[in-house]
């Protein structure tokens, strides 16, 4: 459901009910992961509050967008979980001459068990990397690691400034800077595990859509060995 409060506000809430179910796990999976083989019943109510004054959405010039998104599961929704996370992000949006705009986004968050919940599954845990937050890392690889295999976390933060510039029409480059951390515990926000990227990119205005590719390079690994990544993705906006 959503319901507009004034001329740039909205606020949400919604409900899911799902059915998860973990299996063949490899038996050289970390501890953790193989403690999460099984299936779980899910209930949960999710909201949000946002406020969008973005000229517009697909190639915003100026204006900004802020959505706090709160949500529970468990307890007297039922189901096997019983978390709550709350969610924070925002993006400012400068145009600036030529053409070219200048984005500022960010995001905190954090996610725990309540009442008598015993811990928060891998389903609901929080990560970093891939083409929406941290382009110069593989898809969830930021974060804490079990034997070298990510299994999420309950506390985040992450930044990105981005300048793009027409090329020609239809096309637009970018440069961009993204820098964040995942936590193990919730409601921790230190900054022991930082880890950031620099890269290029295009932005393509096609008949089936706005594309855009990235290419970022790690310059803070918290441990990561790799070396930059490609990044597609459907839509301009980070």
């Amino acid at each position: 459901m959503r319901k507009p409060i004034n001329a740039y506000t909205y606020g949400t809430l919604g409900y899911t009910l799902q059915n998860i179910d973990i299996f063949n796990v490899a038996s050289s999976s970390p501890a953790f992961i193989q403690s999460q083989s099984g299936t779980f019943t899910e209930s949960k109510v999710f909201s949000s509050v946002v406020f969008d004054s973005r000229d517009n959405p697909l190639l915003s010039r100026r204006g900004q967008r802020i959505t706090f998104s709160p949500g529970i599961a468990g307890g007297f929704l039922g189901g096997d979980t019983q978390i709550y996370a709350l969610d924070l992000e925002g993006s400012q949006y400068f145009h600036l001459p030529w053409d070219t705009i200048l984005l500022i986004n960010g995001e905190i968050a954090t996610v725990s068990q309540w009442g008598s919940g015993s811990e928060v599954p891998i389903f609901e845990r929080l990560f970093l990397g891939g083409s929406n937050n941290l382009r110069g890392f593989p898809f969830r690889e930021v974060g804490p690691q079990q034997n070298g295999e990510p299994i999420g976390g309950l506390s985040m933060s992450r930044a990105t400034i981005e300048w793009t510039f027409p090329i020609i029409e239809k096309a637009r480059g970018a440069v961009f800077y993204d820098t964040g951390f995942v936590n193990s515990s919730a409601w921790s926000f230190g900054f022991n595990h930082m880890a950031s990227d620099v890269g290029i990119g295009l932005r393509l205005d096609l008949p089936i859509g706005p594309l855009r590719l990235d290419y970022g390079y790690p310059v803070m690994r918290d441990g990561y060995n790799g070396g930059g990544h490609f990044n597609f993705n459907v839509g301009y906006q980070f």
